[in-house]
């Protein structure tokens, strides 16, 4: 209710008077055009509840209310102009008193790039995005992303939606995204079952790299005189100085969409904030990642899982196009008694990605899907749902291609920071396989939880690292524990679905439903999740136990009582 808004900012406002409940005003010049703040789509992103006279008045804004949604920028009617920025913006970037001259985020995948958008909001200069991979196509070039080849399919969820909501980009994904509004699974005669489902937030599926090139349109367009992505660059090499406040850099050119590398360095640079947010790369494909690990400095350690054997998989791409008649808002689903499965999700442009995934032990298979002939015959005979709706030239271009392989489930413990200059975020802390669509999700979800503790610092990495690491890693380690559950097979991951379907069916006031559920409720912790499930199965264990000794007891005594008869009826 006392905050007047500074001076300096009074040739960037829209408006032409902005008066707090004290009557203290600022005039700002109403002839350069700016940025017009739209009330709805304020309230609808900052979830502030109805505007009231108090809050808006016919000649400016209520600075308590702006304030309360500081970390919030409204989209605007035009295009921002190269170093313009919006009244919340203007407001959060004085927050953030102590952030750092220079950071850089080595990844620009989704995650990185969400990262370097949710900084420069907050009025942070100089952010460098790193990333070894070529630059992505223009995401509005349907002719590229119509090819499945392009990039696999992801699908964000509540979570992911939530977040993007927040930063303004969800209209930026949505826009070349599909809504999916259920799946469609195939009975024993092929038939099609579909399964509609009541969601308040429909799963919006997009290419992955489709996704990354419309981050990158925003920033170039709305951030460029606050962050720089390069491509065609990797880091190999970080080191960090005694005392934790800084970080070098070695930078090196990559060839060949980042598979190849310079022998000699680029650059050198140092920095007073470096982010690892290299996707799935790894202990020892992550720079960053394996300086922390090694680092007696830091308590990070990279926590690899046990793989299971049974539960690898391989796969390989497989364009669908859908006939006539046929859902394209579906995720088709087909699987073998041999346990090879078709995933198929749906795309703007029409065409289903079709993962085909496969056990790399299964050898006669593997040897089916490339060979042209036989992979044809083998959607004859395994997939005849799937078969016709398969192109013979694109059976010939899936023959050809190679296998890939799913991430190993792994997590960052103990701490996801060093002293003031390093952080990791995304699925730097969190690998886990696409199964149930929580990778991408849960790394958006990790950029609100780290601009909390930004917000809460002022900027301050020597605060908010420490914050974000106390906040985020144990719900890291919790989301993969959980989904490496899901890859055990029948004992940890079929049984439990078929127990919580019953007792929650049972007693919903006492059971929670499964956890595949639990894990979409955007409320939850991945860590309450745990724990609840852990409750949750402890009781029917009791139960069940109680039950069986309960039958033990009984059947003794019918026992007991028949004998005894036996030698009365003698």
């Amino acid at each position: 209710p006392n905050t007047t808004l500074s001076m300096r900012y009074a040739p960037l406002l829209p408006i032409q008077t902005i008066q707090t409940k004290r009557s203290a005003t600022t005039t700002a010049s109403s002839e350069r055009p700016g940025v017009v703040l739209k009330k709805k789509s304020i309230v609808k992103t900052a979830r502030l509840g109805s505007f009231s006279s108090d809050d808006v008045d016919g000649t400016g804004l209520n600075i308590p209310l702006i304030q309360r949604a500081s970390s919030v920028v409204a989209r605007s009617t035009t295009p921002r102009r190269a170093g313009e920025m919006t009244v919340l913006s203007m407001i959060a970037a004085e927050e953030d008193e102590a952030k750092a001259e220079s950071s850089v985020i080595v990844g620009a995948g989704p995650t990185g790039l969400v990262t370097a958008i949710m900084l420069a909001r907050r009025g942070w200069k100089n952010v460098r995005v790193l990333e070894k991979r070529n630059k992505p196509e223009k995401a509005n070039n349907a002719d590229v992303w119509g090819d499945p080849q392009r990039s696999y399919n992801i699908g964000l969820s509540a979570r992911g939606q939530l977040a993007l909501q927040k930063y303004d980009l969800l209209d930026v994904a949505t826009e070349y995204a599909k809504r999916v509004k259920g799946r469609c699974d195939f009975d024993k005669d092929g038939k099609p079952v579909e399964k509609l489902v009541q969601k308040k937030f429909d799963t919006q599926v997009i290419q992955r790299d489709r996704l990354v090139a419309a981050l990158l349109e925003e920033v170039e367009s709305n951030y460029a005189d606050s962050v720089t992505v390069e491509h065609g660059v990797a880091v190999n090499s970080c080191t960090f100085s005694e005392s934790g406040d800084k970080a070098t850099l070695e930078i090196f050119e990559c060839k060949e969409d980042g598979d190849y590398c310079d022998t000699k360095a680029k650059e050198t640079i140092e920095t007073s904030l470096v982010i690892g947010a290299e996707g799935n790369a790894g202990k020892r494909g992550s720079a960053v990642i394996r300086a922390m690990d090694e680092s007696k400095m830091c308590k990070t350690k990279m926590v690899k899982l046990k793989e299971r054997i049974e539960s690898t998989r391989v796969y390989k791409i497989i364009p669908i196009e859908l006939p006539d008649g046929f859902r394209t808002d579906l995720n088709y689903s087909s699987r073998t008694g041999k346990g090879v499965a078709m995933e198929c999700l749906p795309t703007k442009e029409g065409l289903l990605v079709g993962v085909l995934l496969v056990k790399p032990t299964d050898e006669e298979t593997c040897l089916k899907l490339s060979d042209p002939k036989k992979l044809r015959e083998y959607l004859d005979s395994d997939f005849p749902m799937f078969s016709k709706m398969v192109s013979d030239e694109n059976v010939e271009k899936v023959a050809k291609s190679k296998f890939s392989g799913l991430p190993n489930f792994q997590y960052a413990g103990g701490a996801l920071h060093l002293g003031s200059c390093a952080g990791l975020i995304g699925d730097a802390i969190h690998t886990v396989k696409p199964y149930f669509g929580m990778g991408v999700n849960s790394a958006f979800e990790d950029v609100t939880v780290l601009e909390e503790c930004v917000e809460n610092a002022k900027g301050d990495s020597k605060i908010f690292l420490p914050l974000y690491s106390k906040k985020r890693a144990a719900d890291a380690k919790a989301l993969v524990e959980i989904s490496h559950g899901f890859d055990g097979g029948f004992l940890t991951f079929v049984l439990p679905l078929i127990l919580d379907s019953i007792f929650h069916r049972i007693a919903p006031w006492l059971f929670m439903p499964n956890t595949i559920q639990m894990l979409q409720k955007d409320d939850w912790s991945f860590v309450r999740t745990s724990r609840r499930k852990r409750f949750d199965r402890t009781l029917q264990v009791s139960i069940l136990a109680s039950i069986f000794a309960g039958s033990v007891s009984l059947l003794m005594m019918l026992v007991k009582f028949l004998w005894s008869k036996k030698f009365f009826l003698a």
